[in-house]
């Protein structure tokens, strides 16, 4: 198992693998053999923040003896303390064996991160150095409360014998989700963010939401050379924590961290593309002329575009213009695809 850097969190970063299944004669009716290749794939390019996280790996279902390939993408948001923790898991594995992963990495939130508090509340100031620097390095309630990153995951379980894909998916927060089965759109996630007036109806029904404010800035993808004004809202949760997204792991658990799910049943013999990217990703993405990207496009690919995307010059009303280098959001996306050769 690969290590867990600060920088890049990839567990198997690209693997390949071949199966021929074959069929026997069926009522002296020969089936020809199928070939199908599985590829697990994942790319990240950490363009301003270096918050995004981006994950493959393999698990054993210890109830059911089978093995499950797992994807996930977490994009990290606010201050970086409880991102810092979900960068630097050592066994993440460990935490998708759970029945509910939000909770396991949340406890291990709750705990890495008030043990650092402590660490630098105990640490005493030095005469003569920068008192400034001093309190800096201190983790306030309001930078637990501004910390935090969503979660979209998949769970893959392919049994040859019986010819069956079972797809999991979970999610929290906008990090998007898509399903491809024979090259048809089947899934897409469901955006948990303040502009999502389901999402603020199921605030406002668990007590959770203060009030919602119009953002000022917020663009959206119109083609490949234009974008468009497109502001956002924003949730305003206990303690005046104003967030973009309705629900997250972090903020000291101010927002919900209760996943969405949704399951897929098809077959060995279709062509399947599971793919999860961060909002990095999915923003400078317009359905309309990127859907055959999407198809079509590896992990690392679909990332390359997002980055020239994010760099290069875009007519915007009138005038031509550039998003600012620290204007730029990080980028990642994991994939898994059972592919018909």
């Amino acid at each position: 198992m690969s290590e867990f850097t600060e920088s890049q969190l990839v567990i198997e970063e690209i693997i390949t693998e071949i199966e021929c299944i074959t069929h026997s004669e069926t009522e002296n009716k020969f089936v020809p053999e199928i070939e199908t290749m599985k590829l697990v794939e994942t790319s990240i390019k950490q363009l301003c923040a270096n918050q995004d996280i981006v994950a493959a790996f393999t698990i054993n279902d210890e109830e059911n003896e089978d093995d499950s390939d797992v994807i996930v993408v977490m994009d990290g948001h606010g201050h970086n303390v409880a991102v810092d923790v979900l960068k630097n898991i050592q066994d993440l594995p460990h935490h998708f064996k759970k029945v509910d992963v939000p909770e396991s990495l949340q406890q291990l939130i709750d705990i890495e991160v008030n043990k650092k508090k402590k660490e630098l509340d105990a640490k005493v100031y030095v005469s003569g150095t920068s008192y400034r620097d001093y309190m800096r390095s201190k983790i306030s309630d309001r930078d637990i409360r501004g910390s935090g990153a969503t979660l979209s995951f998949a769970k893959i379980k392919r049994n040859v014998l019986t010819k069956n894909v079972k797809i999991v998916l979970e999610w929290l927060g906008d990090s998007p989700i898509m399903v491809f089965i024979n090259g048809e759109l089947v899934f897409q996630s469901e955006t948990h963010h303040a502009s999502n007036e389901s999402e603020i109806k199921r605030l406002k029904d668990k007590r959770l939401l203060e009030s919602t404010e119009k953002g000022s800035g917020g663009f959206r993808v119109v083609n490949e050379d234009t974008i468009e004004s497109n502001p956002g809202n924003y949730v305003i949760f206990k303690y005046g924590t104003s967030l973009a997204v309705t629900r997250s792991l972090g903020h000291n658990r101010i927002t919900d961290i209760e996943t969405q799910k949704h399951t897929i049943e098809c077959s060995t013999e279709d062509d399947v593309k599971v793919l999860i990217f961060s909002d990095g990703v999915g923003d400078m993405l317009n359905m309309d002329i990127d859907l055959e990207k999407l198809k079509h496009y590896s992990a690392e690919e679909l990332v390359d575009l997002a980055e020239t995307r994010w760099k290069q010059v875009w007519n915007y009303g009138p005038t031509r213009t550039r998003f600012p280098s620290n204007g730029y959001d990080d980028c990642c996306c994991a994939m898994w695809w059972q592919k018909r050769v």
